[in-house]
């Protein structure tokens, strides 16, 4: 029996690559600035936040009780920006690679993959380490991962 042709789709591959383009000037592509005055060890510190919900419960604040107008878009793109421009790695990779169909698998890998983009970020001090990015990004995934399940065709017996 051959393989489905579905999983090695050039098209889908190329799509992926794109996708992995772009996340990665989004990510790392902007200057994230130099505090003056701050030495890197001040930078780091300045730049982590370890406690889960922290952030996301400070830009629902935000974003659903209208405290802080100027922040408002910002805070509006961070919380759902960080699930919807994850959802497409959530569908592309059990698509491109049948290993990741396993749920386990798939979100031990991506945790993993988001925890190292997170420590980049940190150290190069092109953004921050932010235990809510994490936990965003990994439900974005993982709202793919579902969606790819959900669409995905069923073989016939």
């Amino acid at each position: 029996m051959g393989r489905r042709k579905e999983n090695r789709s050039p098209f889908i591959r190329f799509l992926f690559l794109i996708y992995c383009g772009v996340m990665l000037w989004l990510l790392f592509g902007r200057s994230y600035g130099w505090v003056e005055g701050l030495s890197y060890e001040q930078m780091l510190r300045q730049n982590i936040n370890l406690t889960p919900f922290l952030t996301i419960r400070n830009y629902w604040r935000v974003v659903f009780h209208r405290t802080n107008e100027d922040l408002f878009f910002h805070c509006f793109i961070n919380l759902f920006g960080n699930v919807l421009l994850f959802i497409p790695a959530g569908w592309l990779l059990p698509k491109i690679w049948r290993k990741m169909q396993n749920f386990f698998r798939f979100f031990f890998t991506c945790a993993m993959c988001i925890f190292l983009v997170e420590l980049l970020q940190l150290f190069s001090l092109l953004g921050s380490f932010d235990i809510d990015d994490l936990i965003l990004n990994l439900l974005g995934m993982t709202l793919g991962f579902i969606y790819y399940h959900l669409t995905k065709p069923r073989k016939k017996r």
